[in-house]
């Protein structure tokens, strides 16, 4: 392990950089805060350094993720209260924090196995995003899309959010609409939206085949997405006087219920 004794250490100020997008997009790295991050990160076999302080030590847990990662190839960095604080974008810390590179995926990447992906269109709020990626991942959808528009999914509180889900769940950022469209007809997913607006339920709908679920922005609904290119739009049924749900709440819901129906299909082997 290395000792960094000054605020001013090069690699400290760049590191520091990764707080925003900009310089996560130019160095294709981002940070990672917390012992089960760091642990999701060490299992991935994608972590490239920590920065430590003293706090990692007072737990066992802490104490045996440190023994591991000094016996791998990872670059370890010991630092003071001070300079991981810099580093931190949390209140308390568990003390460390992991530089991880970013996984950028192409379309040959793609791997469909449950035919289930989410489109995401200008999604603002990093928490929601979290959210949204953490209760994808555990109901086995495929691919995360994020179009042009959408909140970085590298952002930290994003990441926190997630809790793990960066390591297992591929997120597509960037994409341009009309080819994600097109690949979208090509695969044969069926494309449907959640709209306050619909005329029909959720529950109305057979998602027993493939399903691009589509999530628009928290206030204004689809920026980027053609209503014309739409082919599904279904409401959550709410009592009466409530006006909306939180977006990842709503997703939670459309996706489970697609899991649920697809359940029922296959015990009657319909």
């Amino acid at each position: 392990m290395k000792l960094i004794s000054s605020r001013q250490n090069p690699l400290l100020k760049e590191r520091c950089k990764l707080q925003q997008k900009k310089f996560r997009e130019k160095s294709g790295l981002f940070l990672i805060e917390g012992i089960r991050l760091v642990e999701e990160a060490v299992k991935a076999g994608c972590l490239e350094e920590v920065f430590v302080e003293e706090a990692l030590f007072s737990s066992p847990r802490g104490q045996e993720l440190f023994k591991h990662i000094e016996n791998s190839s990872v670059l370890c960095f010991q630092v003071n209260k001070e300079m991981f604080k810099a580093l931190s974008e949390t209140e308390s810390s568990q003390g460390i924090i992991g530089v991880v590179k970013q996984q950028k995926f192409s379309w040959t990447d793609l791997k469909i196995q449950n035919g289930l992906i989410l489109i995401l269109d200008s999604l603002q709020d990093p928490g929601n995003l979290g959210t949204i990626w953490r209760t994808a991942w555990a109901a086995g959808v495929d691919v995360l899309f994020c179009l042009p528009g959408t909140v970085d999914p590298y952002n930290g509180k994003t990441i926190r959010a997630s809790m793990g889900s960066v390591f297992h769940l591929p997120v597509v950022v960037d994409v341009a609409w009309p080819s994600l469209y097109q690949w979208c007809q090509k695969e044969g997913f069926q494309l449907v939206a959640g709209d306050l607006q619909a005329k029909q339920s959720h529950f109305a709908i057979n998602y027993a085949d493939k399903v691009a679920l589509l999530i628009g922005n928290e206030g204004r609904g689809f920026l980027t997405i053609p209503p014309e290119n739409v082919e599904v739009k279904v409401k959550i049924p709410l009592s009466s006087g409530a006006e909306s749900l939180n977006v990842a709440v709503a997703c939670g819901i459309l996706t489970y219920e697609i899991l649920r129906q697809r359940s029922l299909f296959k015990t009657c082997n319909c």
